[in-house]
């Protein structure tokens, strides 16, 4: 029979306590004989074997317990090492060891888990898109399911879907998802100087940067920012890397000077953190060459895009994102040099290497590639593959991206240059129209693209 909630009326106040010296003493008798049992009882030798006996089942448990995570802890300390210095595949076989050692547990165990969420992100980062989803869609269910709201790991296993499909393109999808782990996070778990809250209002700025909504997306930058430095120290990797996505935000208005200034200070921290054969180290390098391409600092630039491409192309390989845009970035800078014919070979392969990483060509990274190939062809007077890849370009576009994303402004421009290069000059007028709309809602009124946009109505 379950036990009941004493009422009101069983306890009994100090003012209504019987003031009867016998019943005193009768209840201190008996207060006396049951300490004396109980001492008896403790005494008993009998007790005390038992007790022992307890105790060692108790200890041998945990013993065996700790016995059997050792090589769970083991294969995850050994893999998270491998994944931050670069070393993929080798965390690849550490992190899928964890993982059989983590189905003993249960879905239900923690370290379930923190087994399958790395793996997840191993292959997130290597952009093996086909076998991370199923993995975050599990992660999906166990964060609303297995963990409660107030624990962070919840929050946390959110946020990393969220950037499963942020990378995978689906901005819609990751915008809902964020938004979901920031409201956990908010409402539940509330630390509000934590590095992984840091992680989500990042994440979240860097889809509203890809959809080209920068005035949402600067100050949770910002924010993050100043969480990072606080909490883990200007010097950390981590603080390079909301340093590197802010300036690359500031890029994209052209801030160039306040740019310059936190893309390197990023590539220091990166450098002096991993050295330069790292995919972190890389990712610096490659962003600051694109903004001093875009300064006229082209000797520089391709120092640095030249180091970003080698270190990718021997840490990830040819068909991975960012080697693909390491290899856009160099045929933007040849482009630039007028040296066509490199430029030409170099945005095919960045298009090959971002098909085969997506494993579609209708992911708004292929859509990049088709613009600068476009635009390649336009120089080299091979109006019909120009017309024919800016097309392919618009429709990805269109596809994928808010209808007043600045990457469609940008191929709704080079459709009306080449449709200018072929005389069809009312035509040519209309997409530099769909341009320039886009642009003045976009982009800050002093933006070069904008600009060019104008000049070229002006001049039509």
């Amino acid at each position: 029979m379950g036990t009941e909630t004493p009422s009101k009326e069983s306890f009994v106040s100090e003012t209504e306590q019987p003031n009867n010296a016998s019943s005193a003493e009768s209840l201190k008798d008996k207060a006396l004989n049951v300490r004396a049992f109980a001492q008896a009882f403790l005494n008993n030798p009998r007790y005390k074997l038992a007790q022992k006996i307890v105790w060692a089942i108790c200890i041998l448990w945990a013993g065996i317990i700790v016995v059997q995570s050792i090589p769970y802890y083991t294969y995850i300390g050994q893999g998270k090492h491998a994944f931050l210095e670069g070393r993929y595949g080798e965390a690849e076989d550490l992190f899928s060891n964890a993982m059989e050692q983590a189905r003993q547990y249960g879905q239900s165990d923690p370290r379930y888990a923190n087994a399958l969420n790395n793996l997840g992100e191993l292959y997130r980062k290597q952009a093996k898109f086909s076998q991370a989803e199923p993995i975050y869609v599990e992660l999906l269910d166990i964060a609303d399911t297995e963990l409660p709201k107030k624990r962070q790991e919840a929050a946390v296993l959110v946020n990393n879907v969220a950037a499963f499909y942020r990378d995978k393109g689906d901005y819609p999808r990751a915008v809902e998802l964020y938004k979901k782990a920031i409201g956990i996070w908010t409402n539940e778990v509330k630390k509000m100087s934590d590095p992984n809250y840091a992680a989500m209002l990042g994440g979240l700025a860097r889809v509203y940067k890809d959809q080209g909504l920068y005035a949402q997306s600067e100050p949770l930058y910002k924010q993050a920012l100043q969480i990072r430095e606080a909490s883990q120290g200007a010097e950390n990797p981590e603080v390079a890397a909301v340093l590197d996505s802010l300036a690359g935000l500031y890029r994209e208005e052209a801030r160039y000077e306040e740019s310059e200034k936190l893309y390197r200070r990023a590539l220091q921290i990166d450098v002096k953190a991993n050295g330069w054969q790292h995919p972190d180290t890389a990712t610096d390098a490659n962003s600051l060459g694109g903004l001093l391409r875009d300064m006229n600092k082209l000797d520089e630039a391709e120092q640095l895009y030249t180091k970003a491409l080698n270190t990718r192309l021997l840490l990830l390989g040819e068909n991975h994102p960012q080697t693909a845009k390491s290899f856009l970035g160099m045929a933007e800078l040849r482009r630039v040099q007028s040296r066509l014919p490199e430029a030409e070979t170099l945005a095919k392969r960045a298009l090959k290497a971002s098909t085969a990483a997506f494993k579609s060509d209708q992911h708004p990274d292929c859509a990049s590639c088709l613009n600068t190939l476009a635009v390649i062809y336009l120089l080299e007077k091979k109006i019909d593959l120009a017309q024919d890849t800016i097309g392919r370009s618009i429709a990805i576009r269109k596809k994928t991206l808010p209808e007043n994303h600045p990457d469609l402004a940008m191929s709704y421009f080079n459709q009306g240059r080449i449709l200018r290069a072929e005389n069809k000059l009312a035509n040519a007028k209309s997409y530099f129209e769909r341009a320039q709309t886009i642009q003045e809602k976009s982009l800050p009124a002093e933006h070069p693209d904008l600009k060019k946009t104008t000049i070229e109505l002006e001049t039509l």
